[in-house]
Formats: C-alpha cells, structure tokens, sequence
C-alpha cells in the first residue's frame, strides 16, 4: 500500500470499522453418498497420467483471482515495509534437515501443483494436482504415487473417474484419523464450463493407518466451491471455499461459504453425518473471499471454544486500515439454529504492501526468463494454526507483501493471542533479509512457542528453491532469528506464461514430539514450461536428550522387566494427566500399524515393541526447585534403561533454548529422581545424561538426588 506521507505507525489494537456482521440459522444438509471402502493397500492405485488440454499442460483454474478495486489513493506504507527484517538470523547453524527426499513430481502435467501433506505417528502423506502417496517418516514408499481418482472410485456416480484438484489432508491428531478431501466439478457444459450441481468429497480413514480403509462422504453445493480450505476442529471438520454462482455460461463471485461438517459421526462411519454451512454475501468485501479456518495442533481447544476464522485485508483495497479479520464460528449439533458465524474483531496491523503487477500473476523474477511467477499475495495462505496452551492460545499465519514497492516479495507473519478477553497481535514481521524475493509461505508453531517458517525464494540470480527459518519462544519479538537453511535450491525456471506457482504450500507439526517440522512445496529442477517438482523435508530447533535409568522392583541382571507390556496393559496415551503430576501432553501411541500384528487387544505398537517397559515423564528445571519448572515430556523407558520417544527410537526432544538444565524423571509406582548436576542442551544437538553410573543403578542413588 503505496502512499507519498510521513510514515505513521499503527499499533496492533483491535478496532470497530463497521457494524459487525453476524448470521444465524445455516442450511443443513446430509451427504447424498456415503460408503465404507476395503483396505487402500488392497485398491490397485490408479496410475497418474498425464492431462493435456488442447494439447497443452492443464492450467488447475483458480477463479478465486478475482481483481481487487481500484487501489485506493495514500494506502500505507509510503515506502519501505515498516515491520521489514532486513537481516538474516544468525542462531542454529546446525538445524539442518533431517529428512529430505523427492516428493511426487509433475506427473500429471498440470500447473499449479497445489502441494500439500501432513505428518503423523508412522506417516507422511502428500497430496498435490492431481496425486498423492503415502510415505514412513523415513521416505520408504508404502503406496503410489496415485491418482487422487484412486480415492473415489467405485464411489458411485456423478463424480467417478473425476480428479478436479485443490486438495487437502490433514492429520487429526487428537482422533488419530487421516481426512483426504477435494472438491468434484462433474458437470461441465462443452467439458469445460462448470455447472451446478457441484461436491464436496471427504475420506476419513476407519483407523490411524492412512493405507486402511476410509469412509467416504459426498456433498453436494450449488456454488461452485474453489479453493477449499479446511481446518481440523474437536467439535467439527471446518471449512471455507470462494463460492461462484452459476448464471448462464457465466460464473459470478458470490461470497464465501463457511461449512462445519459433523466429525464425531464421521469418525465412526454414520452416512447420516450432517453439514452446517452459511452461505455469506461478500461481494461489497473483497478481501473476505480469501478466508481460512483454523486448524489446531497438540492440545484440543477447550471444549465450546468456536473455531475462528481470519482473512487480511489491505488498506489499498478501501479500507481505513490494514488489518486481520477474525470471525467465531460457533456449532451446535443439538439444534441447529442455534449456530453463528460472526466478525468479532478487526485487529490492525502495521500497514503493508500487498500489490504487485497488477496487470498479470508474473511478480516473481526467475534467472533467464522475463516471465515471472505469481506472488498469491491477496490473501492468507494455509494454514491458520491455532494452539491451546492453557493460560493462553495462540494462532499463527503469514501472507505475502511487496517490502519495498519493487515487486521484491517478503514474508508477513503474525503469532496472535488470546489470554481471554480476545484476539490481539503479540507480534508480527516481514522477512525478507535479501534481495531475493521469500513468498508462498507456510507457518507453524511447535508444542514449546518455537516458530518455524516455510517459504519459496526466487530472483533474477536465484532459481525457484525451498528454505526455511524460524525463532525460538524467548528470541526478540518480531524476529526471525534462526539462520535460513535450504531443502532444495532450484536449478531451473518456470516459463509457463500462465505464471501459476502453488496455490499453497504446507508446513506441518510432528506429533510424536510436538517439536520437529515437516515442509513440502515445490521448485524447479530443468527450466521448462511446467517442469516443476515437490520435496519433503523435516527440521527441528529442539534439543534432544539421551537419558538413560533404571526402575527398582523390576531390575534384574542389568535389564527390566516387560510385565506390563506383555500382559497388554499399557495404556495407549500418557498416564500423567492427573494428580500429582498435572501434565496435559498430547503424547499418544498409533494405535493401528501397517500390518496388524495384535489379537491379544493391545496397541499394535507396544506388540512391535516388546521391549518397552513402561511410560515416564521427564521433567527440565532451570534450578533444582520445582517451581523452576519449564518442559515435560512423556516418553518410553525401555529394557536396557534408556529413555526414547514415541517412535520407541528416538531421543526424547525438547523445544527450549539451549543451556543448564537439572533432569527430574517421574514413573506412576517410584520415587522421582533428579540429576546431581545441570545437563547442558543445545538446540539441533543431542545431550545425555545417565543415571545408572551409581553403584546399586535405582532410582535415589549414584549421579541422581531421589525427591520424596
């Protein structure tokens, strides 16, 4: 937002534009299909082929680039980006990857790829235009890539054989379920115009196993639904889409529809699963059209909590402000008509520039070519994650701006919260340290405050690539401070003259650990019209700590006892939610593994892993009291004493800022036990400690102070 004025500062405070809007009595619907499918590893996976229209690579259409009106005269900023980080982060030059591999490349000859996945206890899925696979955290294949029709075939007309795009899945964590979903546009006049009626289609996997059997769902919308977002809710699975109405051979933006589909009868299979949805006017609104949902990680909402919704909106658009949109929807299953969609606040930001080129998508300069690619920058991008940290919750999200009126894309970003009494900006920047232009971003926060931040960099003297940075809790405010790394530099150009890139990328959260990022997005290997291809990448900021103890009782000949474990009582989440110990953690084993190897009713997991004998919690202290108490992990204590995560591998990570720590380990039938001494961790390394160097090796003897 362009403006020849003094700059003027606006402080991120929440204001009362307009009247706000709220809405009542949605429209109820049930699914017009719905089925059970076999196992997904027992469906032969449709090949993916290449679609060509006219002999040419298939643009996805994305109607939903509606123009923005006229720039409005004097927009903020004047000049440079005020809020601009103009330097790179020196910390943790050791946070490199941890894994790294290809994900599914062009090979259905489309633009854009749309790249989305996510991440759970065993998995990694990937879905893009117009495929998917399914990969182990260590990028072993375990099916396709696939034609995302694999998904809904044998499902019954009218959307059989049909592969639209706009993907998406989402892990929910909370249920330990997969939802596959995408949208089918089956009625085409011509086999081009798209015509009502149109689909929404949801999978929901019958287990945590995303190569099991789902569920699958059909709805059915009379506005063509472009540019589906959804967000994982414990009350619902909610969604937004840029609604066209269909007049003519014409289609005419709309508004915006915000559904909640009904998920506790989804995740048990009932074909009677209901969906809300307003239909909202939004035609005098431009900025709305690009709203998202939040989608939550670790700790569920507290229950009652409305799902929120957000969209940005630019002062050039003719707005008094710039300024985020935050909108409470509120289910009720019982009755209906007592559900709302509502604005509750509009919080102003510092002011930014979201326009480039305005005459075309070609914002983003790429070596060798004049064709650029398309910053997206008129809205957020996916995802609005919410988390719930007790005392207070947050949601975090980022959007494109130009930083200083060149066309040179930056990153905004915000980290929001809410203490109670409403949504505020904690803090917000724009990234963009170098001439490079960052764009197409994808935030995150971990289960400790620790951000992470995926993002596209391209310039006239860099190819299309993937990086990464972030900052820890307790960095400056408004600060990424983490040293960009690279998953993948590119080493060609896009020259497609369509200039589509995205339109979004996908960072996610592991849940094993709360801590460790997973990313995937897409860059150009060999210049070409669409020669674009996807990667996969984990990173972390944590520290990980190797312990090692062992428990009395069950001691014998320098390993324990697995009574527990093979008496098929160990519980599948962590068991120290209560008294005295008070730890609310996600922690939570994948009950369903690839290949059932149960029958006694135990977790899979703990068949495959004989060896563990019991839960623990790990506590860190920044001094030997308990009130210095600042993370605990729930973890796994093996046979041989040592201390692993939820993988029954894996050191047990800690999303805290290096330095002096005093371990304290709690099990249900011991004494707690601490260190002797400080531990020192550092982030992106491995620490240990190991209490078994006393001479008896129990709890309260040797290198360890026992707490009564």
């Amino acid at each position: 937002m362009r403006k020849i004025l003094p700059f003027l500062f606006l402080c991120a405070i929440s204001m009362n534009f307009a009247q706000k809007k709220f809405y009542t009595n949605p429209q109820v619907f049930k699914p017009v299909k719905f089925d059970k499918t076999r196992p997904l590893r027992d469906i032969l996976p449709v090949e993916p082929s290449m679609v060509l229209r006219y002999g040419k690579i298939w643009q996805i259409p994305n109607k939903d680039h509606v123009k923005n009106p006229p720039r409005k005269t004097g927009a903020l900023p004047a000049g440079e980006d005020p809020a601009r980080q103009k330097s790179m982060g020196n910390s943790l030059q050791q946070a490199t990857p941890i894994q790294n591999w290809e994900g599914i490349g062009n090979v259905n000859g489309v633009l854009p790829p749309d790249t989305d996945g996510d991440v759970g206890p065993n998995n990694y899925v990937q879905m893009i235009n117009l495929s998917f696979q399914i990969w182990d955290k260590q990028g072993n294949s375990l099916y396709g890539p696939a034609d995302n029709s694999t998904l809904w075939n044998g499902f019954g007309d009218p959307w059989d054989g049909t592969n639209d795009g706009d993907p998406v899945i989402l892990y929910d964590e909370e249920a330990d379920r997969w939802l596959f979903t995408q949208f089918s546009l089956p009625n085409k006049i011509g086999g081009i115009l798209p015509v009502p009626p149109f689909y929404m289609l949801l999978a929901i996997t019958e287990s945590g196993d995303p190569t099991g059997a789902w569920y699958r769902y059909g709805f059915e919308f009379q506005d063509m639904p472009d540019y589906p977002k959804f967000g994982i809710w414990n009350d619902g699975y909610y969604l937004t889409t840029v609604a066209f109405e269909t007049q003519g051979l014409n289609q005419t933006y709309r508004g915006v529809d915000a559904v909640v589909f009904e998920r506790d009868k989804m995740l048990v299979g009932d074909p009677n699963a209901r969906m809300q949805i307003f239909k909202v006017d939004f035609k005098s609104e431009p900025a709305a059209l690009r709203m998202l949902p939040s989608d939550f990680d670790g700790n569920p909402p507290p229950a009652g909590t409305p799902n929120y919704f957000a969209y940005v909106a630019d002062d050039a658009w003719g707005y008094p402000n710039d300024f985020l949109s935050i909108w409470e929807f509120h289910t009720d299953w019982i009755n209906t008509n007592n559900s709302t969609f509502q604005e509750k606040s509009q919080i102003v930001t510092q002011s930014f520039d979201s326009a480039f080129d305005e005459s075309s998508r070609s914002d983003i300069a790429q070596p060798n070519t004049t064709v650029g690619l398309d910053a997206l920058s008129n809205r957020l991008m996916f995802r609005l994650q919410y988390r719930n940290f007790g005392t207070y919750s947050t949601l975090v999200t980022n959007h494109t701006v130009d930083v200083d009126n060149t066309d040179h894309a930056g990153v905004r970003w915000y980290e929001l919260r809410n203490t109670g009494s409403g949504w505020s900006i904690y803090q917000q920047g724009t990234y963009a340290p170098d001439s490079d232009s960052r764009w197409m971003g994808s935030v995150a926060m971990d289960e400790f405050g620790n951000i992470g931040l995926g993002y596209s960099v391209s310039s006239n003297s860099t190819f299309p690539s993937i990086r990464y940075a972030g900052r820890l809790k307790n960095d400056p405010l408004g600060q990424i401070s983490i040293i960009e790394h690279s998953i993948k530099e590119g080493t060609g150009s896009q020259t497609s003259s369509s200039s589509r890139w995205g339109d979004y990328s996908s960072l996610s959260v592991d849940p094993n650990d709360g801590a460790t990022f997973w990313y995937t997005t897409e860059y150009v290997q060999n210049t070409g019209e669409a020669n674009w291809q996807t990667r996969i990448a984990s990173f972390t900021f944590a520290c990980d700590l190797n312990l090692k103890i062992f428990l009395q009782g069950n001691y014998s000949g320098g390993s324990m006892t697995t009574t527990l474990n093979s008496n098929g009582v160990l519980p599948v989440r962590q068991p120290y939610n209560v008294s005295p110990w008070n730890y609310n953690g996600p922690e939570k084993v994948s009950v369903v593994d690839s290949i059932p190897t149960g029958g006694n009713g135990k977790a899979d997991f703990f068949d495959n892993n004989p060896n563990i004998v019991d839960w623990v919690l790990v506590e860190l202290r920044t001094g030997p009291a308990a009130n210095t108490a600042v993370a605990k992990r729930a973890g796994f204590i093996k046979s041989d004493g040592t201390i692993v995560g939820l993988d029954g591998v894996s050191p047990l990570r800690f999303g805290v800022s290096g330095g002096d720590y005093y371990v304290v380990i709690y099990h249900r039938n011991h004494l707690a036990v601490m260190s002797a001494t400080t531990v020192t961790l550092s982030n992106a390394s491995v620490a240990s400690y190991d209490f078994t160097t006393g001479s008896d090796k129990f709890y309260g003897t040797g290198g360890a102070v026992q707490l009564n």
